[in-house]
């Protein structure tokens, strides 16, 4: 018999490896805003519905969710009375019957299907019936107080629990399908924003709004809030939504942005939320009300088997292509904008549809291979430009709708000495309109972030030169997105050294117009735990982890150092290889 060589048995037994499966690819654009509006009809159809007040439809898709088309809902489908015209309804199914509930997020009535989507619809009244006289008795309709979430069933399909929120989230509870509501005993809080730190205002003051819930294995319920803290905060309920646990801060950072979480056919737990930094708050930052937006800029996506004790992923499903736009704030008209808010359906074993994004211009559809999250490595270059790197910075005078126009922080070059090479130039940049007097805002450092899979462990390697005149670079290995422009990212990292022309690591000194590889291999992400550098294969040294991320790193932040107009640092390539 002939012996099995190595490579032929690599190649059949093992599986593809998570590297090799393809990134999200964008199928289609939403017709309202996203975070309500995706529905399953069948195997093979599915539907976004818009938020038109007039005569109502969808975005549909009849192979599974490759290509989309638009059409007007059925005669009898319920109007929109509630919400915006860009806001969707939200929809749910019952496991039990088939039939589905449908709910505007603010100011509308609780619709139930009789037939399904196309068929007949009535709504619930006051006083515990259903009513098919909702277009000519709409003062007997039920409105539940509050903005409304997706309604989730529980416990088989015998319990209906609604999230919606005013002054925290109170959870709004139906046992009989949606006819007859009673409120939750608790109502989940957040603390306010407090000024302190690298804070001299207050952001927009959001007490635990927009929970997403999700059923556990042992019966509990989870919920994930936004707030106007750093984090989502979570609470449990071990009576089926009846009481609630004291919100506290999760394990996902994010502020002012919503989360959606909910579980996959295999068990897993699918996590969608904006793992993104705002800038700091401005001294003419009131907390009474939305200023500018600064950490919308693109959605991630982590995934749990074991119910929410360890994650993967916190990948970059979607970054916005027009996230440094000259006209960011004020193209498209007044409306807010950005990746953030989500929802999600499965299309088979192994991939997801993602409806995410605010605004007509922002708004996208997107199928993801979950496979593609759990990835251990990824590479990078500007061979085709900086498109995979989060790379602008802000002109800090609000426009729009909470918006700043925005410019390039870094630039692509050639190689001053290699023919065809690309190099992403960062600098502190010599432009008074990225300054505020007023605000005392100050954006002028070039700066540049890139994403890869989550480790608790790993190795990034980056090929970069320091120009002759370069006042350096401060180069941070992080758990989250901060702004290019940020210059308080290297004290949120993990691990943080300044790279500058003369400068040593270990006994290696850094050289003005060289090319340079600096080899960072971390052990873990937690403070006592170290990362040791290698500098052009020689030893450098070590740095010591500074902050604990308990879900590992992310992100490579790279931004110019010192005060005035000066060359920082160019990269080259980057490469990275995580353990778990």
């Amino acid at each position: 018999m002939k012996t099995l060589g190595f490579a032929w048995l690599v190649a059949t037994l093992l599986p593809l490896q998570a590297a090799e499966y393809p990134p999200p690819r964008i199928v289609g654009t939403p017709p309202a805003d996203a975070g309500r509006g995706l529905v399953r009809v069948n195997a093979k159809e599915i539907r976004h519905y818009d938020g038109d007040r007039t005569r109502p439809g969808y975005l549909v898709s009849r192979d599974n969710g490759e290509t989309w088309s638009y059409e007007k809902a059925a005669p009898g489908y319920p109007l929109n009375y509630g919400g915006m015209s860009k806001e969707a309804p939200a929809f749910a199914r019952n496991p039990r019957t088939g039939e589905f509930i449908r709910v505007q997020p603010i100011k509308d009535h609780v619709f139930l299907s009789r037939g399904g989507l196309d068929g007949e619809w009535v709504a619930a009244t006051k006083d515990g019936r259903a009513s098919d006289a909702w277009r000519e008795q709409r003062e007997d309709l039920l409105t539940i107080p509050g903005i409304l979430r997706t309604p989730l069933f529980i416990d088989g399909g015998r319990r209906l629990v609604l999230p919606t929120h005013g002054n925290g989230t109170t959870m709004w509870l139906s046992d009989d399908g949606g006819l007859t509501w009673r409120r939750s005993k608790t109502t989940i809080k957040s603390p306010p924003h407090a000024v302190g730190g690298v804070h001299r205002g207050l952001r927009w003051q959001n007490i635990a709004v927009e929970a997403t819930v999700v059923e556990l294995r042992d019966g509990r319920l989870w919920a994930l809030l936004r707030t106007s803290q750093d984090h989502h905060y979570e609470s449990f309920s071990a009576d089926r939504g009846e009481t609630w646990s004291e919100g506290r801060p999760s394990r996902f950072a994010a502020t002012l942005t919503m989360p959606t979480l909910g579980r996959l056919p295999d068990g897993r737990l699918l996590l969608l939320w904006t793992n993104q930094a705002a800038l700091p708050e401005l001294s003419t930052a009131t907390g009474r009300g939305e200023d500018a937006f600064t950490n919308r800029d693109t959605l991630h996506a982590a995934i749990s088997a074991d119910d929410g004790l360890t994650w993967q992923g916190f990948r970059e499903v979607g970054l916005d292509e027009h996230r440094a736009r000259a006209d960011y704030a004020t193209w498209g008209g007044p409306q807010d904008r950005g990746n953030h808010q989500a929802e999600f359906l499965p299309l088979d074993d192994h991939r997801v549809l993602i409806a995410y994004g605010q605004h007509a211009n922002h708004r996208r559809l997107a199928i993801m291979d979950t496979r593609w999250l759990v990835a251990k490595q990824r590479t990078g270059d500007f061979a085709r430009g900086a498109g995979e790197w989060t790379h602008h910075t802000f002109l800090p005078v609000p426009r729009g709708h909470c918006s700043y126009h925005r410019r390039p922080a870094a630039s692509v070059v050639a190689h001053p000495t290699r023919p065809g090479v690309q190099m992403l130039d960062i600098r502190l940049l010599d432009d008074l309109e990225l300054t505020n007097p007023a605000s005392s805002a100050d954006y002028r450092s070039g700066g540049a972030a890139w994403n890869f899979p989550a480790g608790r462990s790993g190795a990034l390697t980056l090929r970069f030169r320091l120009p002759a005149g370069s006042d350096g670079a401060h180069l941070s290995l992080m758990d989250q997105l901060f702004n290019a422009c940020d210059r308080t990212a290297p004290d949120f990292a993990a691990y943080t050294l300044r790279l500058l022309p003369g400068a040593k690591l270990g006994t290696q000194t850094l050289k003005a117009d060289a090319d340079h590889e600096l080899r960072m291999e971390w052990s873990g992400a937690e403070p006592g735990q170290t990362c040791v550098l290698t500098l052009d294969g020689r030893p450098a040294g070590s740095i010591e982890c500074r902050r604990s991320t308990p879900n590992g790193l992310s992100y490579l932040h790279c931004i110019a150092a010192g005060g005035k107009p000066a060359p920082g640092i160019q990269l080259e390539s980057t490469r990275v290889e995580v353990r778990r």
